[in-house]
């Protein structure tokens, strides 16, 4: 049987506007990776409460989460940003493996919308680095061994680094005066011992701008290297409030060395819902999840080459909605020399 290791390992008070740190102690491969986000809030004062901005409160009051690792010298494996994302495309990203459910605040909370008042806080934002997607799930579990299946140290070091906002992350015009000295931030992994190398999946989230409407809008921010599991679409309207709707995207159409896809937007929701990927029951405006694998890394899509258009509208305006694409793509380690 393996050893199992499922801790509660760091916690930090949380500071608005800055970047807090957790580093990671080696040992053994992480299956799940979050981020707890717990306390109280406290917003006083009489000033405008402001316009919701994307997933709004608590959730970004933390405004973007990277997995930062070092490959130690002479590393197989690939360092770098291992994850870079925002609370909305991971908590989004998660319904794949929540059965279809969105999971956010485990109290509801919403800030009160950023109205004055008392605010408890219990919000986890969750990293699946072994995959329920997959058949074999622990096929991208992360390794945090200090050496490989040959003997090689893998990284140098592991961090995970927590940029955080402010009330007017969650609230855009918000003026009251909140009191966040009643909040911390935590980092809860759980581990397993899983004998061999695992791949490196890299979980990266990026914005594509909309000018003005198009038949074929390209995205050159799409990453070129690795292979693709999964694309999540999110279609944003309304400059800084980041609505998720329905009125931005009409069709996909991509294309590499080993698949094409094409369909309209009403084809990727009903795909979502026969696949599984949506409870039906759930609100999916705005979500369009695409995966590649098909639960088989070997069916991941090469990312260089690929070329992929977007026939989009722009309700708002030029450059005020936007497509926010969070991609999961492996790495195996190099071959042993």
């Amino acid at each position: 049987m393996s050893m199992s290791d499922c801790r509660n390992r760091l916690q930090i008070p949380f500071e608005k506007n800055t970047k807090r740190y957790f580093t990671l102690e080696p040992g053994l491969k992480i299956m799940q990776g979050m981020v707890h986000l717990f306390g109280t809030v406290v917003i006083a004062g009489g000033g405008a409460q402001g316009t919701v901005v994307g997933e709004g409160g608590p959730a970004n009051l933390i405004q973007r989460i990277r997995l930062i690792a070092t490959a130690a010298s002479g590393s197989r494996y690939l360092g770098g940003n291992v994850v870079d994302a925002t609370p909305r495309g991971l908590l989004r990203n998660a319904i794949s493996e929540h059965n279809g459910k969105f999971i956010g605040d485990q109290g509801g909370a919403t800030l009160g919308n950023g109205v004055a008042g008392n605010y408890a806080v219990d919000c986890y934002i969750p990293i699946y680095f072994a995959s329920s997607t997959q058949r074999n799930d622990y096929a991208t579990a992360f390794p945090m061994d200090l050496v490989d299946s040959t003997g090689v140290p893998i990284w140098s070091s592991v961090q995970a680094e927590i940029t955080t906002g402010d009330l007017t992350s969650c609230f855009a015009g918000n003026t009251a005066v909140p009191d966040f000295t009643g909040l911390t931030i935590e980092w809860i992994d759980d581990r397993l011992d899983l004998a061999g190398d695992t791949n490196i999946l890299v979980q990266e989230e990026h914005y594509l701008l909309i000018p003005a409407a198009q038949e074929r809008l390209v995205d050159p921010g799409m990453p070129q290297d690795g292979a693709f599991l999964s694309w999540l679409l999110m279609a944003e309207v309304g400059g800084s409030a980041y609505t998720l709707s329905d009125a931005v995207l009409v069709k996909l159409t991509a294309a590499g060395s080993s698949f094409n896809y094409e369909l309209w937007q009403s084809n990727i929701r009903a795909k979502m819902l026969f696949d599984e990927w949506l409870d039906p029951a759930q609100s999916g405006v705005g979500l369009y999840f695409i995966d590649f694998a098909y639960g088989l890394l070997k069916n991941a899509n090469p990312a260089p080459g690929i070329q992929a258009q977007f026939r989009v509208l722009n309700p708002s305006g030029a450059n005020l909605d936007q497509l926010r694409i969070f991609t999961r793509r492996f790495y195996p380690p190099a071959q042993a020399s």
